[in-house]
């Protein structure tokens, strides 16, 4: 596997804690089910009386945040696709492909080998161990005959900042002479855009670029959480703790995607294929999110992300039913789920290499 250097850090960012081997994970599951608690707050009137009602009247002085009043991010859900191009949507040729893959075909173009396939991780993904994290998607690569590498992103520290590491990896990686195909799952996603929109002199060096599961319009999770200030402070001081910044969360949010994109947006000519997806599993360790979003917003996600923020403007778009945010990248060893990270990685690649790089 290709081992890619960390550059040092930029001078106008925290300095980031030594870098654990690999990525892994995607935003952190457990803190999200406890906390999925909305922005809006209200103050509610109580006609109990005595201590009982003093009590009642000291918290809705506070004002503190209630679960789901208000409609929260809902006139944010999805913006991106009415503010730039809509994605198209190629769903039925990666069930095609992903069909070939699964019947043992080879759907890789030749010109794969001539590529150097680079994963990015998600949020907080560094703590948890490579052999569960993305290590399906890339051994079925390697198993191609392709060379892969993970990219030593700080999985708790912002866009911008590991947009700057996304390029010296690049970089290093394409003094081999090879393309570089970028495959960045969840915030990885956006820190490889990124990347490529902040620097421009990539994209003579990247073929393609696959995002699973990435926020790219901001996520509702993201945006309610860190709008509620008790989640917070709280979030941000536990990742601080770790030596991250909560500017790894708050860049997730809508508000700060939609200043970022409009700095910075993605240029033209690069192939690029977009996969969102979709479940209701109670068995899910996302469940509480899935159903948070579904109950309060009326939108089907993977327990994070919602496809209509997941989907790059003119990008191909792929959206798969029962997979929740964990499941495309963490290696499961139940043989009935209907995608697997080896089977959707080849047939995702695949696609992206079948588009032509244009400029």
């Amino acid at each position: 596997m290709l081992q890619v250097a960390r550059p040092s850090s930029p001078s106008v960012l925290p300095q980031p804690r030594a870098a654990l081997p690999a990525p892994a994970k995607a935003l952190p599951s457990q803190a999200l089910s406890r906390a999925a608690v909305a922005r809006d707050s209200f103050a509610a009137a109580s006609p109990a009386r005595g201590l009982l009602g003093d009590a009642f009247s000291k918290v809705s002085d506070l004002r503190l945040p209630i679960p789901w009043p208000g409609k929260g991010e809902a006139d944010k859900i999805g913006w991106i696709q009415k503010a730039y191009p809509p994605a198209v949507d190629s769903t039925a040729e990666f069930e095609k492909l992903h069909a070939s893959v699964k019947a043992g075909k080879d759907v890789l173009p030749a010109e794969a080998k001539d590529c150097v396939f680079l994963a990015v991780g998600g949020l907080l993904s560094q703590y948890a161990p490579k052999e569960l994290y993305f290590d399906d998607n890339l051994d079925a690569l390697e198993n191609a005959g392709l060379q892969v590498g993970r990219v030593p992103v700080d999985t708790d520290m912002g866009v911008e900042h590991n947009a700057a590491i996304v390029r010296e990896a690049v970089l290093e990686a394409a003094k081999s002479g090879k393309k570089v195909v970028l495959i960045g799952h969840s915030k990885g996603g956006l820190d490889s855009a990124a990347a490529l929109a902040m620097y421009p002199e990539l994209k003579e060096h990247v073929r393609a670029l696959v995002t699973v599961q990435s926020p790219y319009g901001g996520s509702p999770m993201a945006q309610d959480m860190l709008d509620n200030p008790l989640i917070r402070y709280g979030l941000g001081g536990a990742v601080e703790a770790l030596g991250g910044s909560i500017q790894a969360g708050e860049d997730l949010t809508y508000d700060s995607r939609k200043k970022f994109l409009e700095k910075y947006p993605l240029p033209a000519g690069i192939p690029t294929v977009s996969m969102a997806s979709t479940t209701a599993n109670p068995l899910s360790p996302l469940f509480a999110t899935q159903e948070y979003m579904q109950q309060r917003y009326g939108i089907k996600s993977d327990g994070l992300v919602v496809p209509q923020d997941a989907f790059i403007p003119g990008s191909k778009a792929v959206t798969l039913h029962g997979m929740d945010h964990l499941e495309s990248t963490m290696t499961n060893p139940n043989p009935f789920k209907p995608y697997k990270p080896e089977s959707m990685t080849l047939a995702l690649v695949s696609m992206a290499l079948q588009m032509p790089k244009e400029g």
